[in-house]
């Protein structure tokens, strides 16, 4: 997830943010049984009760109240010590991020929570009707036999995001010169703000970068990294 370098017509003309027709599957209906989750609703009550052990465990580590668990009818007093923090990072199987548990921890969690009780959690928390895929049953082989059609490649540059299906989110411009210019001097929260001209042009001739990426301890944008990696 992230942004990606398109090579596209001059005159291509799709809306801005807008997510490329051609990568949605038009057969996609949700199963009506699990809402298009995949799973039931037991494995969601799972999910979100695992949920409220992350977060616990991070507030044990920094020594706060979420206020999901303030808002506990049965809360205690005071929040959780640092002690919690050492429940978390068994069950997630590793120490929190400064971020907190991510959805791998969680997941860690519930499987290791679903072994101690003997359950096999893909059997016991896939939605039947759709066997976990979230489709209606009935549109299943239609939504598999879709293929994606790619935008038309061109002469142009345009800068898109791949965080959805993926969408363009920037003008289509004849030079990678010209893009960059655009991207540095455009104020747009979609965009980047703050990247610099040279930073811009390093990722577009790399043509991806993460949304975000990890440089000496600092959390930057993945746009800012590459060019400072460049």
């Amino acid at each position: 997830m992230g942004r990606k370098v398109r090579r596209v017509p001059l005159d291509f003309d799709w809306p801005l943010d807008k997510t490329w027709e051609g990568f949605l599957n038009p057969h996609y209906e949700k199963c009506a049984e699990c809402d298009g989750r995949g799973d039931t609703v037991d494995a969601q009550w799972l999910g979100v009760i695992v949920q409220l052990l992350m977060v616990a465990g991070d507030d044990g580590r920094k020594g706060r109240l979420h206020p999901w668990l303030a808002e506990l009818c049965m809360a205690p007093a005071r929040g959780p010590s640092p002690r919690f923090a050492e429940l978390t990072t068994g069950l997630a199987g590793r120490p929190t991020s400064p971020f907190g548990h991510d959805s791998i921890d969680r997941w860690s969690a519930e499987k290791k929570i679903a072994a101690a009780a003997g359950i096999n959690l893909r059997e016991w928390g896939h939605c039947q009707p759709c066997s976990g895929s979230g489709i209606d049953p009935t549109h299943q082989a239609a939504y598999d036999a879709w293929k994606e059609t790619e935008p038309p490649t061109g002469e142009g540059w345009q800068v898109w995001e791949t965080v959805s299906e993926g969408s363009p989110i920037t003008p289509v411009f004849a030079t990678p010169e010209e893009l960059a210019r655009w991207c540095a001097n455009t104020p747009n929260s979609s965009i980047t703000d703050g990247t610099s001209y040279e930073q811009w042009l390093a990722f577009i001739h790399e043509g991806w970068a993460p949304s975000m990426i990890g440089i000496g301890g600092a959390i930057v944008s993945g746009v800012e990294g590459i060019g400072d990696l460049k």
